[in-house]
């Protein structure tokens, strides 16, 4: 374990539990607003998953899988795969790349993936992607502390928990873990600082989705932050 990891796991028992007071409700809310003014680290969305479905798929595409962010060797065991994007092993962001191929249903996805697409296509209720990936966390991996982009209110991408085995946690600084389990979606403030660890002995398997007219979830959004302060 190096020197970063190390940090990610003191970061990890800092950010346990809850310290940051959870923003108050707006009920004069709208979807865009809960997206980018609300100030919540996370948001719980209301949408049922077929989340055994796609898991049986990713077990298709193991031999798949490329190492992501691995340029500094700053996460472990850390894997991806693209059902929509450049290209299957091309994970990253679009800026690493520069270049003009556009974001579509991968080849191998298309074969190896097709429930987990049509959902994606027909189902899901923002069908427009730029990335949408499955991420791989094996057992003892971590996703050392880091964030996504500068801070701010908003709340991108869409993190959907495909297996949630116990012992393996999301942290975010200042607001303790996400509560994921099987099949929960949340929509992320990932300007926040976070960290992954997977102390378990089962692989973690995630779908991150990056939205190119992420405005159509907005009614969803909205349901599901009414929701959440009503319980």
């Amino acid at each position: 374990m190096n020197t970063i990891q190390k940090a990610s796991r003191l970061f990890a028992n800092k950010n346990k539990s809850t310290r940051v007071a959870w923003p108050e409700y707006n009920p004069y809310a709208n979807g865009h607003w809960v997206r980018t003014q609300s100030g919540l680290p996370w948001l719980k969305l209301d949408i049922d998953i077929p989340a055994e479905l796609i898991f049986q798929e990713i077990l298709a595409i193991k031999d798949y899988f490329v190492e992501h962010r691995t340029d500094y060797n700053e996460h472990n065991s850390w894997r991806s795969f693209c059902i929509h994007g450049k290209s299957h092993d091309h994970t990253r962001e679009d800026q690493y790349y520069n270049d003009e191929r556009p974001y579509v249903w991968t080849d191998i996805a298309k074969e190896l993936m097709p429930c987990t697409i049509e959902f994606f296509k027909n189902q899901w209720p923002s069908p427009e992607y730029l990335r949408l990936r499955v991420m791989e966390l094996a057992p003892g991996g971590i996703i050392s502390v880091h964030q996504d982009g500068d801070f701010s209110k908003t709340m991108s991408p869409v993190n959907i928990a495909i297996t949630q085995p116990l012992d393996c946690d999301f942290y975010m600084e200042g607001y303790g873990v996400v509560p994921f389990d099987i099949g929960s979606s949340y929509l992320l403030n990932v300007t926040n600082r976070h960290t992954v660890i997977n102390n378990s002995n089962q692989y973690r398997y995630h779908i991150i989705i990056h939205h190119s007219n992420i405005e159509q979830l907005d009614s969803l959004i909205l349901k599901s932050y009414n929701k959440c302060y009503a319980s």
